[in-house]
Formats: structure tokens, sequence, C-alpha cells
């Protein structure tokens, strides 16, 4: 079986930006700056300070568009203090190793779009708006003042560009104690001591909690229908409690996708209510109606999405969130968000030394079987090159060591049966694969032999 290796233009056609962005200018620049960082990808994979780099220049010219530089500047922000994450978490006696996740969030917006583009193609358009649930937007009509009513794909592209970028924002925060794990490794040489670093969460953070975990659990419980018109999505009447106490806990912990689904919120929420963004400066009423047509309607929506894609099994019964396995039908961004990250083990940077390595070169190739408004099925694969076959074992048994195993992987195709298994366990407990949705998953050599190959299958039924 041989499958072609899909190129940097190829993917960029596939992203398909042409469908979301109207004006000629912004397009131009955001196809260059794409194209550019593909490029380096393709020809330079090893090249990790290129890479940041154009995805900081994508970034910046991705927020502008949205007349947002303060988000821009917060993903800059972000790259530096990540930078720090290499060095400080790495431990040659432990084998403990940091992942990068800067370039790693641009990577997820990408595959996202060639989903979303792949799927869409062929179908009528009401086809494409029920499978996303998404409509076209009029908010014009109750008063606010944006230049335009975003369409249902504008509207796609927004919500999806907010949930990918931003759903690892807050990786900094669980790692606090590993950072100070790593200052430690030094000063102890002379018999100093670094305390664990602690953040304070600002009292009006806290006093924002209560109302906005109900308002994600009845986002939840409404399975994200659209109210007739399109501007708004059908909430719970009740309070959901399993969600709201199930991510108030989560955050309590620390863990890093219920922060970052509250720190997007927190950022939109601020660029209107404070007057961050040049563009539009919202009266009181502007504000309201900000708040009940977008606020709580989309960016809620990202929020949720964002919240629950790495929510882990209990630390101690080991039992799974019993949100999962997520369905496309009831909850599709989120379920894509989950699918684009779990596969995203391509171009990402990790290492227990200085010369970090990366498990896949290059994005996977994306076939789609057959998709209706019924069933949807797909075909991803990824490759290994030949001259990877060293690095791969060693991560095979490194992943076999992690998970209390006797580390005796010897070839290149024992390691794919390893790592293949492991992404195929994580989107089997996550994700409602195997009657709605189906799923072929393979790891090849060279593009050529299949090393991996498996139907996934969920174990378990959404609740």
């Amino acid at each position: 079986m041989k499958i072609k290796k899909i190129s940097a233009k190829e993917i960029l056609e596939e992203i398909a930006l042409e469908n979301y962005i109207s004006d000629a200018n912004e397009l131009s620049e955001l196809k260059e700056k794409c194209n550019g960082l593909l490029l380096f990808q393709e020809n330079s994979p090893e090249n990790k300070q290129a890479q940041i780099q154009a995805a900081i220049d994508f970034t910046q010219s991705l927020w502008k568009k949205f007349d947002c530089q303060e988000i821009a500047d917060l993903f800059m922000k972000f790259q530096r203090i990540e930078e720090a994450l290499f060095g400080l978490e790495r431990d040659e006696v432990s084998g403990s190793r940091s992942r990068e996740h800067f370039v790693h969030m641009f990577n997820c917006f990408v595959f996202g779009l060639r989903f979303i583009h792949k799927i869409s193609s062929g179908l009528p358009e009401d086809d494409v708006r029920s499978l996303f649930k998404v409509e076209n937007e009029n908010l014009k009509e109750v008063g606010l003042p944006f230049g335009e009513n975003y369409s249902h794909t504008k509207r796609l592209f927004y919500i999806w560009t907010l949930i990918s970028t931003f759903h690892d924002i807050a990786i900094p925060f669980q790692h606090l104690k590993k950072i100070g794990s790593g200052i430690n490794n030094f000063v102890k040489e002379f018999g100093w001591e670094f305390s664990d670093s602690k953040v304070t969460m600002k009292s009006y953070d806290s006093s924002q909690l209560h109302s906005y975990f109900d308002l994600l659990g009845r986002l939840y419980g409404g399975k994200l229908v659209m109210e007739k018109g399109g501007r708004k999505y059908v909430k719970q009447t009740e309070p959901h409690y399993y969600i709201s106490k199930l991510l108030g806990r989560e955050f309590d912990i620390g863990n890093h996708g219920v922060l970052s689904g509250f720190f997007l919120w927190k950022t939109i929420e601020e660029l209107f209510l404070v007057s961050k963004t040049s563009k539009y400066k919202f009266s009181i009423d502007q504000f309201n109606k900000y708040s009940e047509y977008v606020l709580e309607q989309d960016i809620a929506r990202a929020s949720l999405a964002v919240s629950l894609h790495n929510l882990p099994p209990d630390a101690r019964s080991g039992f799974l969130p019993q949100v999962f396995p997520i369905s496309f039908k009831e909850y599709p961004l989120t379920f894509l968000l989950i699918l684009a990250d779990e596969l995203q083990e391509y171009l990402r940077w990790e290492g227990t030394s200085i010369e970090n390595t990366m498990r896949f070169s290059w994005h996977p190739k994306i076939e789609v079987v057959k998709h209706n408004k019924k069933v949807i099925s797909i075909r991803i694969s990824l490759s290994w090159d030949e001259n990877a076959a060293t690095s791969v074992i060693d991560l095979a048994n490194s992943i076999v060591r992690h998970n209390k195993g006797t580390p005796n992987i010897a070839t290149i195709s024992e390691a794919a049966d390893v790592v293949g298994n492991q992404i195929k366990e994580s989107l089997e407990n996550k994700l409602c694969l195997g009657k709605d949705f189906l799923l072929s998953f393979q790891i090849l050599k060279d593009w050529k032999s299949v090393l991996f190959m498996k139907d996934l299958s969920s174990k378990t039924e959404t609740n």
C-alpha cells in the first residue's frame, strides 16, 4: 500500500481560508503566513526556532484580522514561558520531559480546518449547518455595531479559531510544581531551596465561577440545539449539577483544559467590558446585548469544548468522567478538538535532552471514505521515515516504561503497535466511534508499508 505524502501546497488548499475570509488583503496575508510555516515544516521539520517564529507571525496576523492585538500579545507571552518549561521540566535521570504546545495549537487549528473542509465538501449547506450546529448570524439586527453578520461558515471559523488556539493556554498553570522542581534541581547544589511557585486568583475571577460553570452546564444539557433563527442555543432549564461540579472540581486542582476554557471566556469578555479593542467601543446596552447573543452563546460553546477536552480519569479510582465518549452528532467541535489534540503527535517536539525529538515529521493524510448527514467515515494516516527507527523504538520503550511494563521493544513494527494502540485507546475512551462516526487509523513507514492499522470502536455508549 502506498499513499502519496500530502504537500504544504495541498494542505493550504485543504485549509480553504478563502471560505472564511472575504477581505482580499487579509486573505492574502494569512495565506502567506500559513504557507510560510507549512513550508518550514515540510522542508526543515527539525528547525524548531524557525517554526515557532513563523507560528508567531501567523498568530499575529490571525488575531489582527479579528482586531484582537491583545490576544496576539498573549500568545507571544505564552511562547516565552513555554521556552522556560522546556528547560526546567527536562530531567535526564528520571526521563521526565516537556512537550511543545505553541506550534501544537497551530497544528490543531490546521487539522480542524482540513477536517471541516473535507466533511463539508459536496454536502448541501443545510447539512453542513446541521452537522456542525451553526447557523447564519444576524447580530446587527439586535443592535450590535459589527461590520457584518457572519455567515455560518465565518461563524464556524471563528468558533474553531477560539477553540483550537486557546485549548492549551493554561498549560503553565498546571506545570507550576514542575517549574519549582526544575529550579530546585539547580539551587539545591548550593544547599538552598526554592519553595513551589504559587499564583493567586483575582477576587473578581472567583466571584464569576459559579455563574460561569452553571452556564456551561446548562449549555451542555441543551446539546447545542439552536433556537429558531440561529441566534441562541437552547439551554437546559434546571442546573446541570454534574457538569458544573465536575468542571469546578477540575478547576480547583488546576486542570489546564478547564483553566484554559475560563481564560478564553475571560479574555473575550474583557475585550469589550473594558474596551481593550480599538475597533468597537460598546455602550452599556451594547455590552448587555453582546453578553446575551455572543458571550453566552458561541464564546461559552468554545469554552465548554476547551474545558471538556482534557478531563482525566480520577487519580484514585481511575473512573473516567461520564461526559465521555463524546458524540460528534451532539458536540461536533468538542469531538473535533479531542480528535485533533489526541492525533497531534506529529511535528511536536519533546525530549529528555537539549536535543528535542518528534514522533512523526509530517501532517497526517485525511481521507473521507463516506460522508452524509447520517454517517461519517474517515481514514487518518501518519508515517515514520525509515531513518527514524532508533528514536521511534526509544519512544515506544519509554511509553512501556511509563506504563510500568518491561521496555523490550526492538523493531519499528513493535514500536508502531505501542504508539498506535496508545492513540487508539485514548480516542476510543474519549470519542463515540464505530456507529455514526467510523474512524480508521494507520501508521505507515515512508508512506508505503503499513505498520499499524485499526478500525476504532468505543467501548461504551454515550449517556
